[in-house]
C-alpha cells in the first residue's frame, strides 16, 4: 500500500528547495560547492506546528569560512524570493522554516485520496512483539467514525473525499490544540515515511503510538455530531483529519509493526 510519496512528504520539499537555494548562493558567490546530498532539515520539537529547522549555515561555515549567522540570513533572503510557500527566519545561524497552510492542506489532501473504505480485516491477532492494542483500537474508532459519518450522508464512499482543508483567509479551518498537535503528528509521520530509513518496529510502535494518542485527544474535544452539524465546511475538514489517521495507522500497523489494521474490534 503505497501512502505517501516524496511529492507529499513535506520535509522532503522544503530539503529540496534548500538543496536549490543553496546552490544557488555557491554560484553567485563563486564558491567551490560541497555535499549537497549531506545537507538535511529536521522538524522541531513543537508539537502543534509544522516548522523545520536547518544548520546548513553551520555546515557551510566550517567549509567556507564565513559566519553562519550570514550565510543563514543570505540563504532566507533567497528562499524568500523564490518560494511563497514557506515562511523562513534566521536565527543564531539557524534557519527556521514554517510551512504555509496551503502545503499542509495538499499534503493532507494526497493522503485521503488514498482511502478505499472502511471494510476489511475483522481479525484481532497481532504479529509483532509489541502489543499495538491502543493503535488497532484507534485504528477501528476511526473506521467506526466513518462509517457512522457515511450513514449520516456525510460522506460517501463511492466518490473520492474533497475536503476544503482552508477557509476564506487561506488559513487551515482548525485552530484547536487538540487537532493542530493531529495535524503535526501526522504530517510528521508522514515525512518519516518518505525521509527516514528505519526498519525497527519500536520506532514506528512509537510513532503510530504518538498519532493515537493526539487522535484520541482530538475527538475527545471535537463534536461532529454537535455543535459544528451547521457548519459542513468544518464537519467535512474533521471528517478528513479521521481518514488521514485511519490511514496513516493502518499503513504502519501492516507496513511497518507486521500486524492487522482492525476494522471492529
Amino acid at each position: 500500500m503505497i501512502l505517501v510519496s516524496k511529492y507529499t512528504a513535506i520535509r522532503q520539499q522544503v530539503n529540496s528547495y534548500l538543496l536549490e537555494v543553496l546552490s544557488i548562493y555557491i554560484n553567485e558567490n563563486k564558491l567551490l560547492p560541497f555535499a549537497l546530498a549531506e545537507v538535511w532539515v529536521r522538524k522541531s520539537k513543537e508539537t502543534c506546528k509544522v516548522l523545520y529547522i536547518s544548520e546548513v549555515a553551520f555546515k557551510a561555515a566550517k567549509v567556507y569560512g564565513i559566519s553562519a549567522s550570514v550565510i543563514a540570513s543570505q540563504l532566507v533572503s533567497h528562499f524568500c524570493d523564490c518560494n511563497e510557500n514557506f515562511m523562513l527566519k534566521a536565527a543564531a545561524g539557524l534557519i527556521y522554516i514554517e510551512v504555509a497552510p496551503s502545503v499542509i492542506a495538499t499534503c493532507l489532501q494526497s493522503v485521503v485520496e488514498q482511502h478505499t473504505g472502511t471494510h476489511g480485516h475483522t481479525d484481532t491477532r497481532t504479529h509483532s512483539g509489541t502489543p499495538p492494542f491502543l493503535i488497532q483500537y484507534t485504528h477501528a474508532r476511526c473506521c467506526s467514525l466513518l462509517r457512522l459519518a457515511g450513514h449520516e450522508g456525510l460522506i460517501s464512499f463511492d466518490q473520492p473525499l474533497q475536503v476544503s482543508w482552508l477557509d476564506s483567509q487561506s488559513k487551515l479551518r482548525f485552530n484547536s490544540h487538540e487537532s493542530q498537535r493531529l495535524i503535526a503528528t501526522s504530517v510528521e509521520i508522514v515525512d518519516d515515511l518518505v525521509c527516514v530509513d528505519v526498519r525497527s518496529p519500536i520506532y514506528w510502535h512509537s510513532k503510530a503510538l504518538n498519532l493515537s494518542q493526539a487522535f484520541i485527544c482530538f475527538w475527545r474535544h471535537t463534536r461532529i455530531w454537535g455543535e459544528v452539524k451547521n457548519q459542513p465546511e468544518l464537519v467535512r475538514a474533521y471528517i478528513g483529519l479521521i481518514v488521514v489517521t485511519q490511514q496513516i495507522l493502518r499503513l504502519l500497523l501492516e507496513e511497518k509493526l507486521n500486524s492487522v489494521a482492525c476494522f471492529e474490534i
